[in-house]
């Protein structure tokens, strides 16, 4: 029998509450990794038929071995046994629990009757990631809770927190926020020796629980305000751009990019998913060529065989110049100049990944370490829509399609589209 007092109201609330989505957002060493795995375990209680199952998240593989695993087990003890081959804690005549992890984004998809989901480190996650979480939960309309520390304003602070400091989705979603000094068992002087030789913006987020901006972005320029606009009918004269990134256990990604005739690039359609077969890929290329008229897709050089492929098929596909740093840096000059945009609605992942694409090294970095000083390669991580406008830009420089007069203002952008290509777009983003 496992004993476990909550050392204070807060931690309560995340226990029992009743909400569908639980999210416990606080400074390291709160308990949250603590907090999501007794939850877990008064969820098997309720739900303890071998037909029920449960999922375990965290972002990566080190995150899911060395915090979310080793809780779990110490609060179930010995009422089931964990098999590292498969992932998976089974109850001998009970449910199934799978650990899953953001490195392979679809790998919680196919798990049925779920009857809870906790997401560890959740501030990591991509929103692809989140979103077949969500699809998992669907079907039992099943409870999830997400235990993390602030890391970039991204999915978590724009769908939960902002909801609900907007006063929208409270019946859904019970938000906890809190700093490592309200766990009465934080040393204070730990407290304040940190505070006393962090960065204060850091140390706001680590220990003080608050969301910021992710430090260290690579397209810190990136400004949504402004650069996220509404659909308007584009112009005759535009021209579409395709950029490709391949994936399997990653997503796979495309993007379309249209530069109109009066200086601006604007992203309009974004397709990101894992797991698809060539055949599947050939088929979302053509329609997307079909659609847009596509001039040319430019792809990740890594599959030549894919690439030879669609060039078989009819489709004008090439290979992308892949020099990182310079794909970056003309991405950035494109933002900063004034001329780039994406239609509201049509990106989210890409959006997101804005959001938290940074400078690190390549690595995972743990919520209490700081983050390293080498801006030198972004992490490798949830970055695959990043990298396809990144083909783009490289590969459409020069290719501004600029007549005179040009636009007379962003008001012309506010425009909204006619019938034809609102229903242009839905196909597109269907697909």
């Amino acid at each position: 029998m496992i004993e476990f007092e909550p050392h204070s109201e807060k931690q309560e609330r995340a226990l029992f509450s009743n909400k569908k989505i639980i999210l416990l957002a606080s400074g390291i060493q709160y308990g949250k990794t603590t907090i999501g795995a007794v939850w877990l375990r008064v969820q098997i209680h309720r739900h303890p038929s071998k037909h029920d199952n449960f999922i375990v998240t965290a972002p990566t593989y080190k995150i899911l071995k060395q915090s979310s695993l080793p809780a779990f087990l110490n609060i179930m003890g010995n009422l089931g046994k964990y098999n590292a081959k498969d992932d998976t804690y089974r109850i001998p005549n009970g449910p199934t629990v799978y650990f899953r992890t953001n490195t392979e984004p679809d790998s919680v998809v196919g798990i049925t009757n779920v009857r809870g989901i906790w997401c560890d480190e959740a501030g990591k996650y991509s929103l692809y990631f989140w979103e077949n979480i969500q699809a998992r939960s669907s079907f039992k309309a099943c409870p999830i809770i997400l235990t993390t520390s602030p890391y970039s304003l991204n999915w978590v602070y724009k769908e939960l927190i902002a909801s609900v400091q907007k006063g929208k989705r409270l019946d859904e979603i019970e938000l906890i926020q809190a700093a490592s000094y309200e766990n009465p068992y934080f040393p204070k002087e730990e407290y304040e020796r940190k505070k006393a030789t962090m960065d204060e913006r850091r140390f706001n987020m680590v220990y003080g629980g608050q969301w910021l901006r992710q430090e260290g972005l690579v397209y810190d320029v990136f400004n949504e305000e402004d650069m996220v606009i509404n659909p308007y009918n584009l112009p005759t004269g535009t021209i579409y751009y395709g950029g490709i990134d391949w994936g399997y256990r990653d997503p796979f990604v495309v993007i379309i990019r249209a530069i109109t005739p009066y200086g601006f690039k604007i992203d309009i359609s974004e397709f990101y998913k894992s797991n698809l077969r060539p055949s599947q890929i050939k088929e979302i290329v053509s329609q997307k060529q079909i659609v847009f008229g596509v001039k040319m897709f430019y792809a990740d050089p890594s599959r030549p065989d894919l690439i030879q492929e669609l060039q078989v098929a009819g489709i004008p596909i090439m290979a992308a110049k892949n020099d990182i740093q310079e794909g970056i840096d003309k991405h950035y000059e494109l933002m900063k100049g004034g001329h780039y945009r994406i239609f509201r609605g049509t990106c989210p992942n890409l959006i997101d990944e804005y959001d938290s694409y940074h400078y690190s090294e390549e690595v995972d970095l743990l919520p209490d370490q700081n983050m390293p000083k080498n801006r030198d390669v972004p992490v490798d991580q949830n970055n695959h829509a990043c990298d396809a406008v990144r083909y783009l830009s490289i590969m459409t420089e020069g290719k501004e399609n600029v007549l005179s007069p040009r636009m007379p203002g962003p008001k012309h952008l506010g425009t909204h589209p006619t019938d034809v290509f609102k229903r242009k777009l839905k196909v597109a983003n269907d697909l």
